[in-house]
């Protein structure tokens, strides 16, 4: 991974084997990085088509002026409970290794959006923003990880999403001065990931191409996080069979309805630990 630096002084240097590690000290440090060729060019095209489907069946439920009056246009959200592709994206073995490295072994999934960039329009998101939001505090170690899909080209000129480095470790947002100088425009291929600290600020950029540019972005977060999204009640007990997705998926870290339940929901933890 290059050659040795050399220093002096009481100091310890991060050691780095793989991508998996050279990713992790940069979201660590910068606060994002990105991993190519993690999805198959040749499935590409299917996770495109089946984004624009659910986007059409959720702008069919609630009527695009209804959307568009709640700057909701051109986000297909809570992709799984429409299509058991989006899986595949959730479960992907590097992105699993990476959010583990952040959060543990015990972590969720809080929300999985599509969001779909037209050409010559100005995307909702593209303000400044937390995917935590309103949460403007600093915290030594993340409690919520982004895995970003790139199903299209992320370019300047596509709109690729624009990133300010550090930012996950300061509670304001930088000067306009400083966001200029600094800032970041993603440039990866399409089938990359973006990996990033939930809490680096973040915004759309504009596509000035003549291409659609949809992405698919996951939180995954500690349990104590409320998930943006019932997924449990969404799928009525689909994937709950697997004791991984059943953790995953947010089965496991349901609010109980009474003591009882809760008791009970111990019960059954105790009954599990004992038997394996």
């Amino acid at each position: 991974m290059g050659p040795t630096e050399k220093f002096y002084g009481k100091i310890q240097q991060t050691a780095i084997s793989d991508e998996i590690d050279r990713c992790a000290e940069e979201v660590r440090i910068l606060g994002f990085s990105v991993l190519e060729n993690i999805i198959p060019q040749k499935e590409l095209k299917t996770f495109s088509d089946r984004i624009d489907r659910v986007y059409r069946l959720q702008e069919e439920e609630l009527g695009h002026d209804y959307l568009a009056g709640i700057n909701e246009l051109n986000v297909a959200r809570a992709l799984l409970a429409y299509d058991d592709c989006f899986l595949k994206l959730i479960v992907h073995e590097t992105v699993q290794k990476m959010v583990q490295l952040f959060l543990g072994e015990y972590f969720i999934l809080n929300l999985q959006n599509g969001i779909i960039s037209l050409p010559k329009e100005e995307h909702h998101q593209s303000s400044w923003h937390r995917d935590l939001p309103y949460q403007n505090f600093v915290i030594s170690r993340p409690i919520a990880v982004n895995a970003f899909f790139c199903i299209d080209d992320f370019s300047p000129e596509t709109g690729g999403t624009e990133l300010i480095p550090y930012t996950h470790k300061m509670e304001t947002l930088p000067s306009n001065d400083f966001i200029n100088r600094h800032k970041v425009i993603l440039n990866c291929p399409a089938g990359s990931v973006v990996i990033f600290d939930s809490m680096v600020l973040h915004r759309a950029g504009y596509n000035s191409s003549d291409q659609v540019r949809r992405g698919v972005n996951h939180i995954f977060s500690v349990p104590i996080m409320k998930q943006q999204y019932d997924f449990p009640a969404m799928l009525k007990g689909k994937h709950s069979e697997d004791p991984f997705l059943n953790r995953l998926l947010g089965y496991d870290s349901q609010v109980p309805s009474s003591v009882s339940e809760w008791r009970k929901n111990q019960y059954q933890k105790i009954k599990q630990r004992q038997q394996e």
